[in-house]
C-alpha cells in the first residue's frame, strides 16, 4: 500500500508549510525606566539540523518594530540591527542568521561562491533543538499610551543583492509573527524654576 510507505518527497526550502513550522518565536515586552525592553527567543523545534541550511546564501531575517496608537515607529535605544546586507531590512531592530561566507581573495562578504576559496566569516544559524534569545530597547513615548510591539521572522532565499543582480523576483516567506499591545503611563516632567541673580 502505497499510503504506507514514508515519501522521500524532499520538500526542504520549497515548501512554507515546511519553514512555517521549524521554528517557533515568543515574544515578552517589559517598561524599564521611559524604555521598552522586548525580548524575542527563536528555537528551532522542527529541523534536525541548523536553520537556514544548505545553499550559504539562503537567510533568515527578524525584525522588531515599536509603534505609538498614531503609528509612529519608537527609536530604538538598545540591541542589534539587521546587517547591512540584509535588504530593505538593513537597520532596523533585529537580526539576520546566516552561514556568511567571505571570499579569500577579494575580501568580499556575504558570497554565495563557495566552489571558490572562502571562509566562513561568521554563522549563527539556529541548531536542531536550539535556541537564540536577543533583546531591544526602545524609548518610550512621555505622552504614554498603548505601543504595539511587533517581531516578525522571514526567510530568504538569497541575499538581496545577489537576487538584483539576476534579475530573480523571488518573496520571501514569512515563518513566524508575534504582536503585543503594552500599555505606557504617562511621564510627568518637572521643570525647576529659572532664578537671575544681579550682581
Amino acid at each position: 500500500d502505497p499510503q504506507t510507505i514514508h515519501a522521500h518527497t524532499m520538500p526542504g526550502a520549497a515548501s512554507e508549510q515546511l519553514l512555517q513550522n521549524t521554528v517557533t518565536l515568543t515574544l515578552s515586552v517589559e517598561s524599564v525606566t521611559n524604555t521598552l525592553v522586548a525580548t524575542v527567543t527563536l528555537a528551532n523545534t522542527g529541523a534536525g539540523h541548523h536553520v537556514p541550511t544548505d545553499h550559504p546564501g539562503r537567510h533568515m531575517i527578524l525584525t522588531i518594530t515599536a509603534t505609538d496608537v498614531q503609528g509612529q515607529h519608537l527609536p530604538q535605544v538598545g540591541g542589534s540591527v539587521v546587517p547591512e546586507w540584509g535588504g530593505s531590512e538593513a537597520g532596523m531592530a533585529g537580526e539576520a542568521f546566516a552561514k556568511v561566507l567571505q571570499d579569500a581573495i577579494t575580501g568580499a562578504y556575504p558570497v554565495v561562491s563557495y566552489w571558490k576559496q572562502s571562509f566562513i566569516l561568521s554563522d549563527n544559524r539556529i541548531p536542531a533543538l536550539g535556541k537564540n534569545t536577543s533583546t531591544y530597547i526602545f524609548a518610550a513615548p512621555s505622552g504614554g499610551g498603548p505601543i504595539t510591539i511587533t517581531a516578525e521572522l522571514r526567510f530568504r532565499r538569497l541575499f538581496q543583492a545577489e537576487m538584483d543582480a539576476r534579475g530573480w523576483d523571488t518573496p520571501d516567506i514569512v515563518m513566524e509573527t508575534a504582536e503585543l499591545t503594552f500599555p505606557v503611563a504617562s511621564s510627568w516632567r518637572v521643570y525647576l524654576p529659572l532664578m537671575l541673580y544681579e550682581r
